[in-house]
Formats: C-alpha cells, sequence, structure tokens
C-alpha cells in the first residue's frame, strides 16, 4: 500500500458568507432561509509518499475528504459549484494532482443548516483515520 507523508490544516473558518447577486436563482431557491454559506480555508501539502521505484509520488486532492460535523453530529459535505461571490480560490472540485513537496490552499464551500451549528472540521480519507480540528 502506498501511503503519503504530508500535512493539512484548517486556516478559517467564515461563517455566513453570501455569494453576489449575480447568482442563478436556483440556488437561493436551494438555499430558501433554511441553509446559509460557509467557507472553510484549507491548506494541503504533499510531503512524498512510500512508493517502489519508478511510481509517481503524486497524489490525488479534491473537496471531498472534507467534511463540517454538526452539534447533533450529523456530517456537512461540501458544495460542488462555483458561484460568483464565494471566496477565492476555490479548492479543487475535481480530483486534483498534487506534487511530492507541492502544496495547495483553498476554500471549501458548505450550505449549513441554518438551525446548527458546527462542532468541528473533518478530514475523512478512506484508508485512514478522520483528522479533527475545533475551535478549542
Amino acid at each position: 500500500m502506498t501511503k503519503m507523508r504530508g500535512h493539512m490544516t484548517v486556516l478559517a473558518y467564515r461563517p455566513g458568507i453570501a455569494p453576489q447577486e449575480e447568482a442563478p436563482q436556483d440556488i437561493y431557491g436551494y438555499l430558501k432561509g433554511e441553509y446559509s454559506w460557509a467557507s472553510l480555508k484549507v491548506r494541503i501539502c504533499n510531503d512524498g509518499m512510500d512508493v517502489d521505484e519508478g511510481e509517481d509520488e503524486s497524489t490525488s486532492i479534491s473537496v471531498w475528504p472534507w467534511a463540517l460535523e454538526l452539534r447533533d453530529g450529523t456530517l456537512v459535505t461540501p458544495f460542488d459549484e462555483d458561484l460568483p461571490g464565494f471566496p477565492r480560490p476555490l479548492y479543487p472540485t475535481d480530483d486534483e494532482d498534487l506534487e511530492a513537496g507541492a502544496c495547495r490552499a483553498g476554500n471549501v464551500i458548505f450550505a449549513v443548516p441554518q438551525s446548527q451549528q458546527v462542532a468541528r472540521v473533518l478530514y475523512i480519507r478512506q484508508g485512514s483515520l478522520p483528522v479533527a480540528w475545533t475551535d478549542r
């Protein structure tokens, strides 16, 4: 099994962000006053991998390992559309290769239920234990 060596961190969490008015009306309809947009600024670095000679040391990254855990225990997954007004740069929503020695930072967008509070941020990658961040 190939194992990536690297590190990831949460740089900032911003609740209550709102895309600009030129966003498609159906997106505002999706929220229906029950959700608000939140931004999670994250950074991940690929310090290298344990690979056999001649193998590629890049790894694939996307928003999908990131999640918000709400106080009631439910998970909120990322929103995968690029709308005007969201904080830039956006973290890749589709798989993107990250070469050994490289880092990538960006904003992951979530639609969070208005009645809920975020308990912690999770990074859940298949085959690994989750990594968690709290504001404490």
